[in-house]
């Protein structure tokens, strides 16, 4: 059996944004327990790289079956791309009790590229993300029709103060696009539900 390819998309377009350093974490983590898995290959899929529109075509791309069809070369190529991992690791930060604007759009011009899938929802941010988890597994399960982990990573800034608006030297850092090695380790008692959320959506891959 070939290697189940799993595709990691940030969720993050801001400049300074962590979302490839919290990527990289996930990636480097799961990468080093590959033996207790089935084999993989972890490709990052990073939105900000395709140069998306907003989201403004005629037609729904649930009604588009061949990717190929598609008129703009970024969106066909944004749906190439996603098309071709058997499962997906979702990475995102939450703003404003939600996801971010661009992630939204990215997943609007998808549909049969990915629909029936699995796909594991890592999110960060103040409370861990809760709200923008909330809301993307809603996107994906009724929307794509995806099989979601039941397991939710959320990763919190630690260090939060309730005082001053939830806010966090942590956070503060993240902020300007630093991910602080008290972040990282504070992290590290989320591994194991990254991992068995990571397990979970193999195990969808190889049954389907």
């Amino acid at each position: 059996m070939a290697p189940l390819q799993i595709g990691l998309l940030l969720g993050s377009s801001r400049p300074n944004r962590i979302s490839p350093q919290v990527g990289n974490w996930i990636k480097t983590f799961l990468e080093s327990i590959r033996a207790t898995s089935p084999e993989f290959s972890i490709s990052t899929v990073d939105i900000e790289t395709f140069g998306l529109p907003a989201f403004n075509k005629p037609v729904h791309p649930a009604l588009i079956s061949d990717l190929s069809t598609f008129i703009s070369p970024s969106v066909r190529a944004w749906n190439h791309e996603v098309a071709k991992y058997d499962a997906y690791i979702v990475v995102s930060p939450e703003y404003h009790a939600g996801i971010p604007g661009t992630l939204k759009n990215a997943l609007d011009f998808l549909y049969h590229a990915w629909a029936g899938k699995s796909a594991m929802i890592v999110t960060y941010g103040i409370m861990g993300g809760a709200s923008a988890s909330e809301g993307l597994r809603v996107i994906l399960e009724k929307g794509f029709r995806m099989k979601v982990s039941s397991f939710v990573p959320r990763l919190e800034f630690p260090g939060r103060d309730p005082t001053k608006n939830n806010s966090s030297p942590a956070l503060m850092e993240a902020m300007q696009g630093k991910l602080s090695v008290d972040t990282v380790k504070s992290w590290e008692s989320e591994t194991e539900e990254i991992l068995q959320g990571f397990k979970e959506i193999l195990e969808f891959a190889t049954a389907k």
